[in-house]
């Protein structure tokens, strides 16, 4: 029985069974579960739907968020994407813009799916959907890397804890980071070795991230956060399939970023006593934000 207590293992797995890490992953939710693999395949197909819904929804709505922070930067890019003063690629653009929708329909309280929180739920459907749409990639793949994203996460939990109270941003949006590339590299047909790889590049770029957010909601900065979290999990998938790698490997990364996480300071915590949520902009906005919710 498959049992991945590290990302040793995970490749060790791989290796003396000759399959990759979905299969991997596949195996070890089949003897975790108890599930049978129609049943396990049937419930990720979902929530990759889910995804792509949550993506569709938030990319064509301006509504603004009920604090009225966020909202409308996804539709916003989408508009920009052909204009000539635009400097990225389609697919980098897509990647942006579904990072922002995702969030941004989190924050008008609507369905989204945590990955690995709703705080880094934009990274993996932004960067897979986006591929899976840029490259004609077949919905079978896709799921191949949604799958991969989850057994990346699944490890990285049992190393250190995915909040942003626990560990700051880092643990959410730079774990889905790692997550997301891994993820692609998966659905792109990379080695294992390059899966762990690309994830380990991905997160060591974003370990320290604090989390900051304005007047306590998952809103400022989370949603920029988002849309930005895909385009670095491309750029560092890319960078494993081309075969450059992680000098530090993928389990001393995550003990890494867990100990920063637990020297960080606790107002860079999600308590909003640190970071981008004590500069004065924001702490005028806290004030006003809270004067509305006491007003009768």
């Amino acid at each position: 029985m498959p049992n991945f207590n590290s990302f040793q293992e995970l490749l060790t797995y791989c290796q003396e069974h000759q399959c990759g890490v979905a299969e991997a992953a596949l195996r070890y939710e089949e003897a975790y579960s108890g599930k049978q693999r129609a049943e396990i395949l049937a419930g990720m197909e979902a929530i990759l739907q889910q995804m792509r819904d949550t993506v569709t929804s938030g990319i064509h709505s301006t509504e603004k968020s009920m604090s009225g922070l966020t909202g409308g930067d996804a539709r916003r890019i989408m508009d920009f994407m052909n204009q000539p003063q635009c400097f990225l690629s389609p697919v980098e653009m897509k990647m942006i813009a579904f990072g922002l929708a995702t969030l941004e329909e989190n924050s008008r309280m609507k369905r989204i799916v945590a990955c690995p929180t709703a705080g880094g739920s934009g990274s993996v459907p932004a960067a897979l959907i986006a591929v899976e749409q840029d490259k004609n990639v077949p919905p079978q793949q896709t799921l191949k890397g949604l799958i991969t994203a989850g057994i990346i996460g699944e490890i990285t939990a049992r190393r250190m804890f995915l909040s942003g109270s626990a560990a700051g941003c880092q643990a959410e949006v730079g774990v889905a980071s790692g997550m997301a590339a891994g993820g692609l590299v998966e659905m792109m047909g990379g080695t294992p070795e390059q899966v762990v790889h690309a994830a380990a590049i991905s997160m060591q770029n974003l370990m320290g991230l604090v989390c900051d957010p304005v007047a306590g909601l998952v809103e400022v900065p989370c949603v920029v956060r988002n849309g930005l979290s895909g385009v670095q999990a491309a750029a560092s998938a890319t960078m494993a399939l081309a075969g450059v790698k992680s000098f530090i490997p993928m389990d001393q990364v995550v003990e890494a970023m867990a100990a920063v996480g637990k020297l960080m300071h606790p107002s860079l915590k999600e308590t909003a006593e640190g970071g981008l949520a004590q500069t004065p902009v924001a702490k005028a906005f806290t004030e006003t934000f809270k004067g509305q919710q006491q007003a009768p």
